[in-house]
């Protein structure tokens, strides 16, 4: 249920980026500043009064800060990447951090890598190449955001493997709490560079960051129960979802080619994370 809602959450929070990004011509650089500083005030209000967060600790703990560096960059790219390249296309690529959490997993998790998951990384990393445009050695369509999107994925992915580490001494709202101080502080000086939103926009930045919040704690509450490979299940939806509504929101269009590779992703992710699900399912 955890997974369920942060699936809404995440959601809504992408659609509000793409049109803060490309309708009223926000930079994702706000998006991100006030996703940080709503979402310190939504942790210090859920978990403040049970005592479950440190906001001292998660500035200065030696994983927490790593977890909130590394999730600032994987999140500033996801933003500056939406607006560009369509929410279905960036949330295409940077749901790959499910094929990249899997393989990291093994070496620092332990968590094992059958030939199913192997073939199933092989499937998204060719959808990878399709849906950006590298096919028949053709970098045309392949530009600097499709590489932030994938360097976004491939950071998410360590990020992921950290939380996985995090959620077995600190609780949710101290997590949480690094990423938020961490991303204020990367975003804060580039929104002097940029226009500033207005009264409407600033309500819109608002509710996204709710969502995003939402989104954020639902993930970090799922994988304190569950594998980074079952719980990377759940968010194969996200792009589906995103990528449905981006066509009928925004009218964003995939080629014949794209959407093959869009196609592969999902199978390949499909193939990294279901096989392990059923097995735990069986066990249980």
């Amino acid at each position: 249920m955890w997974m369920l809602g942060s699936l809404v959450g995440f959601t809504g929070m992408a659609l509000l980026v793409k049109h803060l990004g490309s309708t009223r011509g926000i930079s994702g650089w706000w998006a991100l500043f006030f996703r940080a500083i709503v979402g310190l005030f939504v942790v210090w209000g859920i978990y403040g009064p049970r005592r479950q967060v440190s906001f001292r600790r998660a500035a200065t703990g030696r994983m927490l800060v790593s977890r909130g560096v590394m999730g600032a960059f994987g999140t500033a790219a996801y933003y500056l990447t939406l607006p560009i390249l369509g929410a279905g296309k960036a949330t295409l690529i940077g749901n790959t951090w499910v094929i990249w959490a899997a393989l990291l997993a093994v070496p620092l998790l332990g968590e094992s890598l059958t030939l199913r998951k192997s073939f199933g990384m092989l499937l998204a990393i060719a959808g990878i190449a399709l849906i950006t445009g590298l096919q028949g050695g053709d970098f045309s369509q392949f530009g600097r955001y499709e590489l932030l999107a994938i360097s976004g994925a491939l950071i998410a992915a360590g990020v992921v493997v950290v939380i996985r580490q995090l959620t077995r001494t600190e609780t949710s709202g101290t997590i949480f709490a690094s990423q938020c101080i961490y991303a204020g502080l990367f975003a804060l000086p580039f929104c002097f560079t940029v226009s500033a939103p207005g009264l409407m926009d600033i309500g819109l930045l608002t509710l996204a960051a709710l969502l995003a919040s939402w989104g954020q704690i639902g993930m970090t509450e799922g994988f304190r129960y569950l594998p980074v490979s079952i719980g990377g299940a759940f968010q194969i939806l996200l792009p589906l979802c995103i990528t449905l509504c981006g066509w009928i929101l925004f009218e964003e269009s995939f080629s014949q080619t794209q959407i093959i590779g869009a196609g592969l992703i999902l199978a390949g992710c499909y193939g990294v994370v279901i096989p392990a699900r059923r097995r735990a399912l069986a066990v249980e």
